[in-house]
Formats: C-alpha cells, sequence, structure tokens
C-alpha cells in the first residue's frame, strides 16, 4: 500500500541531515543563522526511525489484526537485507577503496554493522551508516516481537487484537526511556555511544509502530476511521505544528554534545521532541485522504519524490563527499589527498551543500538505477502464497 507524502518526509529526513553536516563541517562562524537550527537537524535520523516503525511493522500489525499468518521471517529479511545491504556495501567499499577511510583489520564489523558496539569502531566508516545497525537491530525485533504478540492475542476477537497490539507497541515505547535510565545508572560511560543502540531508540520506533497499530485498527473500525480522516484531512495544521515544536526546540534547548549531552532530562526531551514532531509530520499522511489540497500537491511534486525516492543513497553519500571537498585543519589526522578546499572548520557553507546535494545525489542515482532498483526485482523470491483469513471474527462460524 502507498501512503502519499512518504517520499517528501524521507526527502526532509536526508536533507535535514546534509544541513547538519554541512555547517559542522563549515563552522559556527560559516554557517551564520543557519547555525542554531542545523544544530539539531540531525533529528532527521529520528525521522527515519519513526517512519522505519511504521512502514516496517505495519504488514505485521495489520496480519495481526485480520487474523492471518505473519509475513515469513525469511521473507521480511530478504526484502530488507536486499533493500539495505548491497547499497551500502557499495558506498563502503567505493569510498575506502578511495582512501577515504581506512577500516583496518576491523573491516568486518562495518560491512556486518557491528562498528557502534565499540567506541574504537563506533563513527568510523561512513558516519552516518551507525543508524544502519539500529534499523538491522531492529529487524531483528520486529518478527520476535510480532510472533509474541501473536501467541497471545491468539484465537481473541479483532476488536481485542486491535486493543492489544496497540498496548503492546506502548510496551514498546516505554522501553526506550527505560533503557536510556538504564544506561545512565549502570553504565554512564557508555552513554556516548549507547545513542546508537536499538533499546534507547525505542520509543522513536514505538512512536510509529502505534500509529501502524492505529491505522490497522481503523481499517475495521468505520467510525474511528472517519474521525481520524477528518482530523488529518488538512495538512497544514499537523504540520505547521511540527514545524513549530521543531524552532522551539532548537532555539530553546539546541544540539547536543555527542558525549556529554546525551545525558539526564536533555536526552529524554530531545527524544520525545523529535519522535512528537515526526508524528505530527506522518498523521496526516497516515490517515488524511488524498484530496488535492496544495500541502498534498506539493508532497507529489515529481522532484522532491524522486529526492524522496533515492533518498538512501544521499544519506550514504553525502557526508564523505563533503569531507573530501575541505582541506585538514592545522594538528587534525591528515584527510584524503588529491581534492583540496577551504579548511574544515572555515569552509563556504553554500559551496558544501552544493557537494552534499550535487555529487550525493549523483552518487544516489546511480546506485539506485545501477543496483537498488534492478535488486528489487528478486524482492519476493521468498514470498509464500497468501492463506485463508480464520473465521474467528465470523459471527457464523
Amino acid at each position: 500500500m502507498h501512503f502519499g507524502g512518504f517520499e517528501a518526509l524521507r526527502a526532509l529526513a536526508a536533507s535535514m541531515v546534509v544541513l547538519h553536516h554541512a555547517t559542522w563541517i563549515a563552522g559556527p562562524r560559516r554557517a551564520g543563522r543557519l547555525l542554531t537550527l542545523a544544530s539539531v537537524m540531525d533529528g532527521g535520523v529520528a525521522l527515519f526511525f519513526v517512519l522505519s516503525g511504521f512502514l516496517i511493522y505495519r504488514p505485521f500489525v495489520a496480519a495481526l489484526v485480520d487474523g492471518r499468518p505473519v509475513q515469513s521471517t525469511a521473507a521480511f529479511w530478504w526484502r530488507r537485507i536486499l533493500r539495505i545491504v548491497p547499497a551500502y556495501w557499495l558506498a563502503l567499499s567505493a569510498f575506502w577503496a578511495l582512501g577515504v577511510f581506512d577500516l583496518g583489520d576491523l573491516w568486518w564489523r562495518y560491512y556486518l554493522f557491528l562498528q557502534p558496539f565499540d567506541r574504537l569502531t563506533a563513527l568510523g566508516g561512513i558516519v552516518p551508516a551507525w543508524s544502519l545497525s539500529t534499523e538491522m537491530t531492529f529487524y531483528l525485533f520486529v518478527p520476535l516481537w510480532a510472533g509474541i504478540t501473536g501467541v497471545v492475542l491468539r484465537h481473541r476477537p479483532r476488536a481485542v487484537r486491535a486493543r492489544g497490539v496497540l498496548v503492546g507497541t506502548g510496551l514498546v515505547w516505554l522501553a526506550g526511556p527505560v533503557s536510556r535510565w538504564a544506561v545512565e545508572r549502570w553504565w554512564p560511560a557508555e552513554r556516548g555511544q549507547a545513542f546508537m543502540w536499538l533499546p534507547t531508540n525505542l520509543d522513536l520506533f514505538g512512536a510509529g509502530m502505534a500509529l501502524a497499530a492505529l491505522w490497522a485498527w481503523s481499517r475495521h473500525a468505520p467510525a474511528l476511521r472517519t474521525r481520524l480522516e477528518r482530523l488529518a484531512r488538512p495538512v497544514w495544521p499537523w504540520w505547521a505544528a511540527g514545524a513549530a515544536l521543531f524552532v522551539v526546540y532548537a532555539y530553546r534547548v539546541g544540539g547536543v554534545d555527542l558525549v556529554t549531552g546525551y545525558t539526564g532530562i536533555v536526552w529524554h526531551r530531545r527524544q520525545f521532541a523529535f519522535e512528537l514532531m515526526t508524528v505530527l509530520l506522518l498523521v496526516p499522511a497516515v490517515f488524511g485522504r488524498n484530496d488535492p489540497t496544495p500541502l498534498r500537491r506539493l508532497w507529489s511534486w515529481r522532484p522532491l519524490v524522486w529526492v524522496g525516492t533515492v533518498s538512501y543513497g544521499l544519506y550514504l553519500w553525502h557526508l564523505d563527499w563533503m569531507q573530501r571537498a575541505v582541506s585538514t585543519p592545522p594538528g587534525a589526522k591528515p584527510s584524503w589527498t588529491g581534492w583540496r578546499g577551504a579548511p574544515a572548520g572555515n569552509a563556504n557553507l553554500w559551496y558544501l551543500l552544493g557537494v552534499g546535494f550535487g555529487l550525493g545525489l549523483l552518487s544516489a542515482a546511480v546506485s539506485w538505477y545501477g543496483l537498488e532498483k534492478p535488486l528489487q526485482r528478486f524482492k519476493g523470491l521468498f514470498d509464500r502464497p497468501p492463506r485463508p483469513v480464520d473465521n474467528i471474527d465470523n459471527p457464523q462460524g
């Protein structure tokens, strides 16, 4: 099932991350007035996580509510591996071959998405790829969670199953702040890398899973569906509220240091603000009708949809191209040689954005049309034929 607006949200998430990294490389003086907003645009990763929670859990929760068997684990994992791994391995191998970074003797950790679990490798290789490790761990979690939920709710009426899966997503959400509290309570020295792990981000995924559970429930509850459609039909109040929350957070709270900032109420407040912002953006896309309003026409604009389509590649390729475009500051570890620009910390922001979006989108297009899209022809390799729905909700059964 296609949800209009999701490509636009992917494009927004990737663009936020590009702008965040560009201002980081340019330095505070060159970032100018964009610095305050850009310092929290790494929240684009949170947007990706909430989106993933919805999209990945939706087929499972729909099957659970309908009383159908869930997607086989083999089919699910094959689709996710085909979508994530080849494009990542291509970017990682290409930059390693070009000398952008040296993966050393621990190269296998990067190829197996294990880099966030050791301080030596946590932010090595393609730096944004730490979030892929979180995603891959989430892919391990979802079939297990759906299986447990299915056992608990088996032979229950549909209405009970619908409420049960919604309550279950609430438990997943709660695991996020509990995990962050546990890290601070028992492993405070690890919080500098623990922000990359799935448990401390479960509330982000859980927010998306809750939307998926509500969507699945509404398919069989006409009154609920009507209310949700009425609330979600106008886009601008939801998006204006999401934008306002982001701006207020940026100016009242701001960005955090990767190590010392992930602590106490700051960590929890940051996660909650970003997930609430994303939910506000998602509601009209998930529950609203596709009326030809100005904002719905905007998110169907072909260039924006295209950027969203190749956003995964943009996310993978942009940062190392931008780092390639600047020279190494005095005293820093030498960067790869050959192409020199202004030094990092004093580089032109618009130049970096041109490199990040220009070469990033070009590389993403090559990856999409040359590798990712052709491979999608094989995504149904492990799919099993549909089986009949049980008759538990049939009053005549």
